[in-house]
């Protein structure tokens, strides 16, 4: 259902970017200052028992008030910051942050490898990998936000392109944003089995129950990021193994992240300082 342009005082609403099953993001405008910011607005769909898989609604509304106040401890480069938490002339929630110009999938298309498909695509959302020195550049800047994520106590859990986003454009500065599946250091553990997050970046031990996530969760979806970086495929042993003008450094580091046993894969800093060690 489309709504209406949202409305508050101070802020001019120019169109709406993204919608998702309980929120939706507008492109906003500062009134006083002439600043764009971009407005994640708390608007459920939920079912007739107030479901919106796999949380209730009222769990997904005390996320996003979490993803607020989450990414309100953080002053850093590359974390995407707030700007303010308010409520519209309609009563519902909206957090304001920085408008970012758009995500990394601006420089790597979309998740979609099977040629038939591939080639059905416009030119700029066919898969394509990028260099091996901007793939370093990502991730130290990945590994940087997440070494003060990590530090905090905050697992991320949704660590992918989409939410990778871009300062100005393709081979630009980076920021991480989306802290809606954030797991607190003090959220209790359960035994539900329950799974979240996107399904090709998230590590075994989370797909088998979310709860389960720890900080090395995270470096395996880093892992998955960085071989999709430089390979414009998914990990495939095989086609990393072939790819040219590479590090071996690199490559070692990148499947390591993707052990299967969380303890095998490094911490954000080291893995940070590994790769800023890597020769490109």
């Amino acid at each position: 259902m489309n709504r209406a342009v949202p409305g508050l005082a101070g802020w001019r609403f120019h169109r709406r970017l993204i919608s998702t099953d309980f929120s939706e993001i507008w492109l906003a405008e500062d009134a006083a200052l002439g600043r764009p910011v971009a407005v994640k607005i708390f608007a459920p769909k939920a079912d007739d028992q107030g479901m919106i898989p796999p949380f209730h609604v009222d769990e997904w509304r005390r996320r996003f008030f979490q993803e607020a106040r989450l990414m309100a401890r953080f002053d850093h480069p590359h974390i995407v910051p707030v700007v303010a938490l308010s409520a519209l002339d309609d009563g519902r929630p909206a957090l304001f942050m920085q408008y970012m110009t758009g995500s990394l999938m601006t420089e790597i298309g979309t998740d979609i490898f099977a040629p038939k498909e591939r080639a059905a695509q416009p030119p700029e959302q066919q898969s394509r990998a990028v260099s091996p020195g901007r793939t370093k550049q990502i991730l130290v800047e990945v590994l940087m936000a997440l070494t003060a994520i990590h530090e905090r106590g905050v697992v991320h859990r949704d660590l992918k392109p989409r939410n990778v986003l871009l300062c100005n454009g393709p081979g630009s500065r980076l920021k991480i944003s989306d802290f809606g599946m954030a797991k607190t250091s003090d959220e209790a553990r359960s035994k539900d089995s329950i799974w979240f997050g996107t399904r090709d970046y998230i590590a075994p031990e989370q797909y088998a129950n979310a709860t389960h996530a720890t900080d090395r969760s995270d470096i395996f979806s880093v892992g998955v990021i960085g071989i999709r970086l430089l390979t414009g495929h998914f990990p495939d042993r095989e086609r990393l193994r072939t790819l040219e003008g590479c590090p071996a450094a690199l490559i070692d580091l990148l499947s390591e992240a993707l052990s299967q046993q969380p303890s095998m894969r490094p911490g954000a800093r080291d893995m940070l300082r590994r790769l800023v060690d890597i020769s490109l």
